[in-house]
């Protein structure tokens, strides 16, 4: 079956700064570890995936900040209002995550590649109960 993608946008909470994505994500995380816990202030944060050259910054790229969470991970936040947008792992330089909540249509994903990662780093009295995989590290 063929999916039919069409540009997605994205953009932070004051419109600073706005993405395209020109692709479906290759993967789509909720990630539990305390580090996105606390970057997002949430239970979990959420992420997709794309190859790299399939996200360009339309608008705002210098009002974007830099906060590197590990030697690996560097995530990007508007300057003005503070949302997260992206995320680099030198881990995988070929792809791109950006946060999917950030944008205005559905991000499109393989079936099958959604899941929970991290779950070994939950918050405990936080329940899964989707029925998505779950892996207790990356």
């Amino acid at each position: 079956m063929t999916t039919i993608f069409g540009p997605i946008i994205g953009h932070c909470q004051c419109g600073a700064v706005r993405y395209e994505v020109r692709a479906p994500a290759v993967e789509f995380y909720h990630c539990h570890c305390s580090v996105c816990r606390r970057s997002h202030g949430t239970l979990f944060a959420t992420y997709a995936t794309v190859p790299r050259d399939q996200l360009s910054i339309l608008t705002g790229a210098e009002h974007l900040v830099p906060s590197d969470t590990s030697a690996e991970v560097r995530r990007w936040f508007c300057g003005r209002c503070g949302c997260h947008l992206l995320l680099d792992d030198a881990r995988w330089p070929h792809l791109k995550w950006y946060t999917p909540g950030t944008c205005d249509g559905h991000p499109g994903h393989p079936a099958g590649s959604e899941k929970h990662i991290f779950v070994g780093s939950k918050l405990p009295w936080y329940q899964l109960s989707d029925g998505l995989p779950q892996r207790e590290t990356f």
